[in-house]
This record gives C-alpha cells, structure tokens and sequence, in this order.
C-alpha cells in the first residue's frame, strides 16, 4: 500500500485572474519507504529550527523586544516547512539569508530524489474552463475540481502496480475542496483507491509539507515570465528541473 499526500495551489475560484491554474499535487510514499523518508525530512526541519533559534535575539533590553520573544516561541512551536512564507522570508523565516531560503526547499526535494519518491501533480487551466461558464453565473460551482481531480486521480493509478493500493492525505482545509476530494475518490472506476479521505495537520506530518514545497516550486514555475533571468527567476528553474526528475505531471 502507499500514500499520496496532497496539497494544492490556485484555489481562488475560476474567476481570479491572478491565478489562472489549479494545482494538486504530492509525494506518493510505500509504506516500505515511508520511515526513511519521514526521518531525512524530520532531520531537515530540526536542522533549520536549530538555526533560526540560533539566530534568535532573547534579549529583554527593550520592550519591543518582548513582542518578538511571544512571535518566536509560538513560531518554534508551530514549526514547519511552509514554501510561501520561507520564500517571503515571513516572521523568523527572516533569520535566513537569501540563499539559505532556497536550500530548504532544495533540501526537501533532493530528499525526495535520494529515497526515489515520485511527485505526482495535476494541473488545470482555469482559464479554458470559462467559456463553458455563462459570465453571469459566477458562484463557486467548483467546476475545476471536478474537471481536474477524477482525472488526476485515475492518472495516479495507472502508475501503480497491478497490485498496489493507496489512500490519500491532506491538510485541513476548505469543506466544499474536502467534499470533492472525496467524491473523486468514491469513483467506481477506480480501482486502487481505498476510498476514504484522511485529514490531518501538516505540522504533524513532514510529508505534507513536502507536498508543499513541490506544488509551490510547480506553481511559481508555471507563472515565471520566461524572459526573466533575475536570481529568483534562476532559482525558481533550477527548483523545478530538480523536482522534474520525480515529477508525474497530468496538464488538462
């Protein structure tokens, strides 16, 4: 048996022209592999959590810095690897350099590549879904879920071995999201899917946060204007040919 764990980008509705793609996507880990995987990502979030704590000023010299002693306990408490806001540098992400908050998401990956963990991800144009859409009827209907993930899901198991089963994990999110989840799942035509959708807490599961890393690392490359050549634009490339040599991509 394996698991797929999922996350997703560009869940803003079909009308939000600022992101034009749905994305879902993850690791698939078989339970042979899965103790592996989980400590060499275990290891990489204690590393960059030694680092920032390293780097944290615990001083009381003056009040301001009582506010960011509250920020960094709860931030070190509620530490994960999350791509957005190390990217941003948010909260005490800015303890790392500019070049320190690319290598955690290439470590995460190159952990990926090393325990040969392939990334399954989906991608739907929103943008090509609209002409079905009267323009005047706008309400979240979920079009694009239900176009993206049977498909992506029936894509997944045609990779799998005659025999192989899997289930499926998430992070907490939206009811209406969860619900299609769900009903993708339930589709009589699969074969190799358990059925059920399990719903956790990525801080508690590395692998989660793995899965956010590919799909972010996906996601920013499919809205790089090729013409860039600035530093991030680099590293957003090298980023996502790393993750190509694991990476199952369904484009509809």
């Amino acid at each position: 048996m394996g698991i797929l764990y999922l996350d997703e980008a560009g869940n803003t509705g079909l009308w939000d022209n600022s992101q034009t793609k749905l994305i879902y996507g993850g690791p698939y880990v078989k339970s042979s592999d899965w103790k592996e995987i989980n400590d060499e990502l275990v290891l990489i979030l204690r590393k960059y959590k030694g680092l920032i704590l390293g780097r944290f000023n615990t001083g009381i010299n003056a009040s301001t810095q009582f506010s960011s002693l509250e920020n960094g306990v709860k931030f070190l408490s509620d530490f994960r690897i999350h791509a957005a806001d190390i990217i941003d540098r948010k909260r005490l992400w800015s303890k790392l350099s500019d070049v320190e908050k690319y290598q955690v998401l290439e470590e995460v990956v190159d952990a990926l590549i090393k325990k040969h963990i392939p990334f399954y991800v989906g991608i739907v144009d929103k943008e090509k879904l609209r002409p079905a859409i009267k323009p005047a009827n706008k309400q979240n209907n979920m079009t694009e879920y239900k176009t993206l993930l049977p498909a992506f899901f029936h894509y997944v198991e045609g990779h799998l071995g005659d025999n192989e089963e899997f289930t499926v994990i998430i992070d907490d999110g939206d009811a209406p999201e969860k619900e299609q989840l769900r009903i993708a799942l339930r589709d009589n035509n699969l074969k190799k899917a358990m059925g059920e959708l399990i719903v956790e807490k990525s801080i508690n599961f590395p692998l989660l946060q793995a899965a956010d890393v590919g799909v972010w690392i996906t996601q920013a490359f499919t809205r790089l204007d090729s013409a860039r050549t600035d530093p991030h634009a680099v590293k957003i490339r090298d980023l996502h040919s790393k993750l190509l040599s694991i990476k199952k991509e369904l484009i509809i």
